[in-house]
């Protein structure tokens, strides 16, 4: 998200022995306790819901191919497609007022979260003035609507990744590896001289279930399996398997993992392995980014061909497009954790009811096209309203009445898409912009910010949007807005 500069006018007023140690920099002997890291609680509003009664099926999935990647919980229960919520909007909730502002304009990727849904590690990427600023850590628990704690990793840490109990978290540095416990709060870095591999191949590692191995795709054939507990060193498994991939490592030490064809489909085979037995599986066959739900029967595929998400019945082969589901999050999405849950993610959501929603002046229709106020809340980037104005836009206002007083915590804003003839035509767009709320407040956004949150919710019956100033389009004489929405 872009740098927002907005000003408020208030008018009323995861072990091998191999250890090494570093001073200052977070890295330390399993001896030693990294003294950088902090622990915050921060608690939410508790009755803003609690726990469902039975388990929902909810998808972790993504946006690729964007400049600023966004990470949603959608509930695969619901075909409408509107259960759904950004995590760093759910993040939000948690914060104070000073993290607001302070990790304003940073990037959160969820690290994981637990098996049974109730708890999440995010990582957090700030973009600060430093060339290289760390990786800050946060995880949450999701039941009480709590911060459980927060830590930096080192400044030149690389691929974090982090165990399926939140504990341990495995980075790269300068070619080494180091595996960090938060309940210790200590470092230790793994001998992998023995594993012949690419360390900064951790990033698509994953943990055992107790958490103390982790697997990776090397540089050679097979998978390359890591005892963090400092016993058994460095195995390799399915030597001479051209392995492309690990999805999980499930309960019973059961491996799911891909092999891919030297070929042009791009087709992947899915096995699991019985990491006891040395036993192979077949299960499917797929194309794209997938995962497999929990009792590995159905399979979730973006397929990027056709821009389309599925659901695959394994056993049958059965698909189903479930493309609605996510219809709103992102033209390319991809799926990253299926969790199965009877935490309530939809207690941290905001819904905002709007009245009617009116503009000081609208462009008439022209052909089929309608550039109708109303277009601004119909969920649809690609029916704008545009103003109406020979001047071009400045001094034009929106109003969104919400017919009653409801709490805002930010905007998002789509900028206008015109296509004709199968071109998209270069309008006007919004660089300034003021808004008024009904206990006088007021807000001025600048650089043409798209999604910008508030430092605390306004309450407010009515948000009046005035357009300051806008950038000229080349092809188009008036401003268009695609789509607003308040959060």
């Amino acid at each position: 998200m872009r740098y927002i500069k907005a000003t408020l006018i208030i008018v009323f007023s995861v072990l091998i022995s191999a250890c090494t140690a570093t001073n200052g920099e977070g890295i330390f002997t399993s001896s030693q306790t990294q003294n950088a890291s902090s622990t915050k609680v921060i608690k939410v509003d508790q009755n803003a819901g609690k726990a469902t009664q039975t388990k929902v099926n909810w998808l972790l999935n993504g946006q690729e191919g964007v400049e600023d990647r966004v990470q949603f919980l959608t509930n695969l229960d619901d075909p409408t497609g509107k259960t759904n919520i950004r995590i760093d909007d759910l993040i939000d909730t948690m914060q104070t007022r000073e993290e607001r502002i302070k990790y304003r304009g940073s990037q959160v990727d969820v690290g994981k979260i637990t098996s049974d849904g109730s708890r999440m590690a995010i990582i957090r990427d700030v973009y600060g003035e430093q060339p290289e600023e760390p990786f800050i850590i946060e995880v949450y628990d999701l039941d009480a609507g709590e911060k459980e704690r927060e830590f930096k990793l080192p400044p030149t840490a690389q691929y974090p990744v982090v165990s399926s109990d939140l504990s341990k978290y495995l980075y790269v540095i300068d070619g080494h590896l180091y595996v960090y416990d938060a309940i210790s709060k200590r470092t230790t870095e793994l001998n992998t001289k023995k594993s012949k591999g690419d360390v900064s191949n951790i990033a698509q590692g994953v943990f055992s279930p107790d958490n103390t191995k982790l697997c990776f795709v090397g540089d050679q054939t097979g998978i390359v399996m890591l005892d963090l507990s400092g016993d058994s060193g460095t195995k390799r498994l399915l030597a001479g398997t051209d392995v492309s991939g690990i999805i999980e490592w499930g309960q019973g030490n059961q491996f799911i993992y891909t092999t891919s064809k030297n070929d042009n489909t791009f087709m992947n085979d899915i096995y699991s392995l019985d990491i006891h037995t040395g036993k192979v599986k077949f299960i499917t066959k797929n194309e794209g980014d997938f995962i497999l739900s929990p009792d590995q029967k159905k399979l979730v595929l973006a397929d990027d061909e056709v821009v389309k998400i599925f659901m695959i019945d394994v056993a049958s082969g059965r698909k189903e497009d479930i493309s609605s589901i996510v219809s709103g999050e992102g033209t390319w999405v991809v799926p990253i954790q299926w969790i199965e849950t009877k935490t309530n993610y939809m207690k941290y959501a905001n819904k905002i009811e709007v009245k009617k929603i009116t503009a000081s002046s609208t462009l008439p229709n022209q052909s089929n096209y309608s550039f109708n106020v109303n277009n601004l809340t119909d969920d649809n980037n690609l029916t704008p309203w545009c103003e109406g104005t020979k001047g071009g836009g400045v001094g034009e206002t929106m109003t969104i009445d919400l017919g009653s007083i409801q709490e805002v915590r930010g905007m998002e804003m789509v900028d206008g898409i015109i296509r004709v003839n199968n071109k998209y035509l270069d309008v006007n767009t919004i660089q300034k912009m003021k808004l008024d709320f009904s206990d006088r407040q007021s807000i001025v956004l600048e650089n043409n910010d798209t999604r910008f949150k508030l430092d605390e919710p306004i309450r407010t019956s009515f948000i009046k949007i005035t357009i300051l100033e806008v950038k000229k389009g080349t092809d188009f004489p008036n401003t268009c807005i695609g789509e607003l929405k308040l959060l």
